[in-house]
C-alpha cells in the first residue's frame, strides 16, 4: 500500500512539472489591473496594488507608477503610468497573492540594450514558460506590443519582465481561483480506486 501511495504522488508530482503556457499577444476579457497614477516610485519595492499584486525589481533604479518620460530608444518614449526596469540587464516581477492561468500587459523595450524576455512561474517559483521579445515600433510616443502568457489551470503566481530597459502598462489577468485541472483530477480519482481496490483484496 505504501508503495501505491509513493507512486500516485510520484505521478501527481511529474504531472505537476509538466506545466507549460502559451504566449499571447491579447487578452479578451482580461482584467486590467491599473497601478497607482503618478507615484512616480524609484526603487526595488514592493509595491502592492489592485487585487493582491506586488511588484518588486532588481535593480534600486526601477521605476514603478512612473509616467514622467521613460525612453525605449529607437522604439520611442512613454509618458504613460508605467512600471520599468530602468536597466538594461535587470529585472522586475509581479507576483499574486491569488494565482491567475493568464497575464500580460502592453509592452516596450529600448533595441539594442540588452535581451528582453518575459517569463511566468508558479508557486514554488518553477519556470512556466518564458519569451524573448523582438519588434520594433514605429519610434512614437508611446507605442509598444501587448504580450503575455495563458497557462490555463490557474496556477501563475508570478510574471517577470527583464532586459532591454523593458516597460509595462495595463497589466491584465484572467482567473484567480487555485483549480486542478481535470486531468489531475482523473489522475487522482484513478490513484484512489487502486487504493480503495488493494483494501478489498486484503
Amino acid at each position: 500500500m505504501k508503495k501505491l501511495i509513493c507512486m500516485l504522488v510520484l505521478s501527481i508530482g511529474l504531472f505537476a512539472t509538466q506545466a507549460s503556457a502559451t504566449l499571447i499577444t491579447s487578452l479578451p476579457g482580461g482584467a486590467v489591473e491599473p497601478m497607482p497614477v503618478g507615484l512616480n516610485y524609484s526603487g526595488m519595492g514592493p509595491q502592492s496594488f489592485g487585487s493582491g499584486i506586488t511588484w518588486t525589481a532588481a535593480s534600486p533604479s526601477s521605476l514603478f507608477s512612473y509616467n514622467l518620460g521613460y525612453g525605449f530608444s529607437s522604439n520611442g518614449v512613454w509618458d504613460i503610468n508605467m512600471a520599468g526596469t530602468n536597466d538594461g540587464g535587470s529585472a522586475m516581477t509581479f507576483s499574486f497573492n491569488d494565482a491567475v492561468d493568464a497575464v500580460g500587459g502592453f509592452i516596450n523595450y529600448a533595441p539594442g540594450f540588452g535581451t528582453p524576455a518575459i517569463a511566468v512561474y508558479d508557486s514554488n517559483n518553477n519556470l512556466i514558460e518564458s519569451a524573448v521579445l523582438d519588434f520594433a515600433t514605429a519610434g512614437y510616443l508611446n507605442t509598444g506590443f501587448f504580450y503575455g502568457f495563458q497557462e490555463g489551470s490557474s496556477i501563475i503566481k508570478s510574471f517577470t519582465l527583464s532586459g532591454a530597459y523593458i516597460g509595462i502598462t495595463d497589466l491584465t489577468v484572467t482567473g484567480s481561483v487555485m483549480t486542478p485541472e481535470p486531468s489531475t483530477f482523473l489522475l487522482l480519482g484513478a490513484g484512489l480506486g487502486g487504493l480503495a481496490l488493494l483494501r478489498r483484496r486484503k
